[in-house]
């Protein structure tokens, strides 16, 4: 329900937006944002710093490795490759291995302890678990 009276003593006033507070208030955000960004980019590198070894830089740490197929202390006939002509030492490790997993024998001749084949072993731990 509107009323039509009016007094002409009462004005409403012009609406006007305080546009110097709000520029002042959003550069004001802008700046802590920017303090806080940077507060917690130091804040980070410096907790990765702590946790790198011996507290280096990448690049000093990277300056002490040695080049790519070098390894230092590594038994490199492991991975010696079939153009050589040798089998690597690796591979021979794995056929024995084999060849002991695939053969019957006497591991403790005292207890009755033997050895038998692992497709063989496999097999019949299948038909008891039936």
């Amino acid at each position: 329900m509107t009323s039509h009276y009016r007094r002409p003593d009462v004005r409403q006033e012009d609406d006007l937006v305080p546009w110097r507070r709000i520029l002042a208030i959003a550069f004001a955000v802008n700046v802590i944002f920017l303090v806080l960004a940077i507060w917690s980019w130091m804040i980070l590198r410096d907790r990765q710093a702590e946790l790198r070894p011996a507290g280096r830089r990448m690049e000093a740490m990277r300056e002490g490795f040695q080049p790519r197929g070098v390894v230092a202390g590594v038994d490199q006939r492991i991975f010696q490759r079939k153009a050589s002509g040798e089998e690597g030492f690796g591979k021979m490790l794995n056929r024995r291995k084999h060849e002991e997993l695939s053969r019957f024998g006497w591991v403790d001749r005292e207890r009755g302890v033997v050895q038998i084949p692992i497709e063989e072993a496999m097999r019949l731990v299948a038909e008891e678990s039936r």
